[in-house]
Order: structure tokens, then C-alpha cells, then sequence
């Protein structure tokens, strides 16, 4: 048995259309039992005839093959950006490219920004019991949140937080 979200899916948008299955294929150029087969979950059909499918009830293909739950493209984030970006002129379309491209560098700056340990030593292996004492670990050169050196107390409640750790976990 297949995933049966398509087959619910066309179901349920053929008898919201008041088609039997017999019309539906006609109006798809398929027989009958062919449409049985998809809403019986025996068979989904090639990507070529889901997006026919799609474009016939009007509705966002993945939407009719369950990977969302939004109806129609348009009425997805993605679907109503570009709508507006299609009714711009060029000029301004450069404007949003722009932003939008500014935008994806700032999040994949964000992104790094995870606290982070990195050093030849880390590479090779510190233990996390390394972690809690000074003489093992500089703090200000390998340790940072968002780019940025953490204070004396921050550090002194994460060496306390994986002390703590290494104590309950032995």
C-alpha cells in the first residue's frame, strides 16, 4: 500500500467537485480505474500527471501529494512573494533581490554564530573534563556566543554547568 495522502487528497477534492471517478478521468484523459487505483492508495501517479492533476483542481501540488497542508501556492509565503515580485518593475525587483540576498547572508552569519570550540587542539580531542580547567582551555580564544568573548561569570556557570555534568554522569 502507498502513502495514502494523495489518495485522500484526490478523493476528497473529486467529490468536493461533484465528479465521480468515471468523470474525473475523462476530464484527465484517464480511466476510471485508474482513478480507483490512486484513491485506493494502489498506485500514485507520475509527476507529469500530478501536476496536471494540480493545475485541474487548482491547487499547490504539494498540497495534493501531502507535503503541505496549504491549498494553493499562492496563499503560501513563498506563492505570495513572487505574485508581488512578478507585478514589479524591474528596478524594483532588483531592490528585493538585493534585500533578499543581504537577508541569506546575515541568517548564515547567524547561523555561525553557534558557541563554538575550535583550535588544532579541539581537532585532535579535548577531553570535556579539559573543559572546567583553565590550565587546559583558553577560554577568551576558543569560546564565544555570537562572535563575541564570554564575560567571567557566563564562563564561570558553564564550567560549573559541565562540572556539574561530569560529576552526575561518573
Amino acid at each position: 500500500m502507498k502513502d495514502m495522502r494523495f489518495a485522500e487528497r484526490i478523493k476528497e477534492l473529486r467529490k468536493a467537485k461533484g465528479l465521480t471517478m468515471e468523470e474525473l478521468g475523462d476530464k484527465l484523459g484517464k480511466a476510471k480505474s485508474s482513478i480507483s487505483s490512486w484513491e485506493n492508495g494502489i498506485r500514485t501517479p507520475k509527476m507529469g500527471e500530478i501536476k496536471k492533476i494540480a493545475i485541474f483542481f487548482d491547487v499547490d501540488p504539494d498540497y495534493l501529494v501531502g507535503f503541505s497542508n496549504i491549498k494553493k501556492y499562492e496563499e503560501t509565503l513563498k506563492g505570495k512573494t513572487i505574485r508581488i515580485l512578478d507585478e514589479l518593475e524591474e528596478p524594483r525587483q532588483k531592490i528585493v533581490l538585493e534585500t533578499a540576498s543581504s537577508q541569506l547572508e546575515e541568517q548564515k552569519k547567524e547561523h555561525a554564530k553557534v558557541v563554538s570550540i575550535k583550535t588544532e587542539p579541539q581537532r585532535q580531542g579535548i577531553d570535556l573534563a579539559d573543559l572546567v580547567d583553565d590550565s587546559k582551555v583558553d577560554w577568551d580564544k576558543w569560546v564565544s556566543f555570537d562572535g563575541k568573548p564570554l564575560t567571567d561569570e557566563v564562563k564561570e556557570a558553564m564550567k560549573k554547568a559541565l562540572g556539574k555534568q561530569l560529576e552526575d554522569g561518573e
